[in-house]
């Protein structure tokens, strides 16, 4: 037991990193599409604001994975904590939008690191599916404190301040960065930009990240406000922070209980059949029934989310590549998905486009447990 402990401190410490530098950006996804004005951003930018981060991480993961072969984990997860925290106390400032689109941008890298960082800690761990489902749950715990804290602030004191007291919860994340030791360094790659076709897995991760981390979290105060007509701008960002509370302690509690139900029936088995609720609740969310799809969307894409990296991986010689290649996937939906949503705030015929979302999302998911079980049985 001491040795098991002893070998998940150190994913544990990058899990820890990780967590509180995502509390900015957290509390900003429930801020920013209700109160923009307050910030002085206009409307038109808010898609664009809240996606440009995850484009750039489509463009500098194959970078990123040269900066970790040359100076290591430790370091780079240092820089990366405290420009996180640094871009979050700037959100609020009302500086500009090239200001803030710089700050997003570092943001982006910075997450980009993190996050890479989190899960090829965790995959050194023996129970690669445990370590997988603890590791999301500490990073959840960070924005759901953002997410708590932030309403309870709001109307009290101005955004500026209310970004600032972010930033400062987000420091202890550097002290946990300082605390990592040294991963044994991959040899050196030769930086290619080579596209090449994606996986079926890497479809199916594009277009969940696509509905759900891009589209549907952009959209959930216009989908609030639908539901709720007569509800003030406080209450509506308050309910939008409250489903993302949801989420977050969904994956707080139930990422541990996934990674063990995959390491015991299959990862295949529980990453599929987390598909098909999340699609349920897409369509159930996109229809007249916002809460209810809103708890099964947010529910199951933890599930999802947490077991990603183990699916992405599996039968992969090299970890750190195979888990920055699904994350490039990952980041383009969720990017192309919040840009999406921002043109689509105004729309009010939502159901169509989640309706044919969803039924790809079932034929994708298929495709890719027919191709699991078929290399099982080889």
């Amino acid at each position: 037991m001491q040795d098991h402990i002893s070998e998940m401190k150190l994913p544990m410490y990058a899990s820890f990193s990780l967590t509180f530098a995502l509390m900015g950006d957290a509390f900003l996804y429930s801020f920013l599409p209700v109160n923009a004005l307050s910030i002085h951003v206009p409307i038109i930018w808010i898609g664009t604001i809240l996606s440009i981060n995850r484009f750039t991480r489509i463009l500098l993961n194959p970078l990123i994975l040269r900066v970790f072969s040359r100076l290591g984990f430790r370091l780079p997860v240092i820089v990366a904590v405290t420009i996180s925290v640094l871009a979050t106390a700037g959100y609020g400032a009302g500086f500009g939008i090239a200001i803030l689109l710089l700050l997003r941008i570092l943001w982006g890298i910075s997450y980009s690191v993190l996050r890479v960082a989190a899960i090829t800690y965790a995959m050194d761990y023996p129970r690669k599916g445990l370590a997988l489902g603890l590791s999301q749950s500490i990073v959840e715990s960070g924005p759901l404190l953002a997410l708590l804290v932030g309403p309870l602030l709001f109307g009290i004191i101005s955004p500026k301040s209310i970004f600032v007291i972010i930033a400062l919860l987000s420091t202890p994340g550097i002290y946990f960065a300082f605390k990592l030791k040294e991963r044994d360094r991959s040899p050196g790659r030769k930086l290619s930009l080579k596209i090449s076709y994606p996986s079926v897995f890497n479809r199916l991760a594009f277009l969940g990240a696509f509905a759900v981390e891009g589209m549907l979290v952009v959209l959930i105060g216009a989908l609030l406000i639908d539901a709720q007509p007569d509800w003030s701008p406080v209450e509506i960002t308050a309910a939008a922070a409250g489903f993302l509370s949801f989420r977050r302690i969904c994956s707080l509690l139930i990422s541990p209980f996934a990674g063990w139900s995959a390491d015991r029936y299959g990862l295949s088995n529980i990453y599929s059949g987390s598909i098909l609720i999340i699609c349920l609740g897409l369509l159930l969310a996109a229809n007249g029934w916002v809460v209810a799809g809103l708890i099964f969307v947010f529910t199951f894409y933890n599930v999802n989310a947490s077991l990603a990296a183990g699916a992405a991986s599996a039968g992969k010689a090299d970890v750190t590549r195979a888990v920055s290649n699904n994350a490039t996937f990952r980041d383009a939906g969720s990017a192309f998905g919040a840009l999406t949503g921002g043109f689509l705030m105004t729309n009010d015929h939502l159901g169509p486009v989640f309706s044919a979302i969803a039924l790809i999302l079932v034929l994708l998911t298929w495709v890719y447990h027919r191709a699991s079980k078929g290399n099982a049985a080889i």
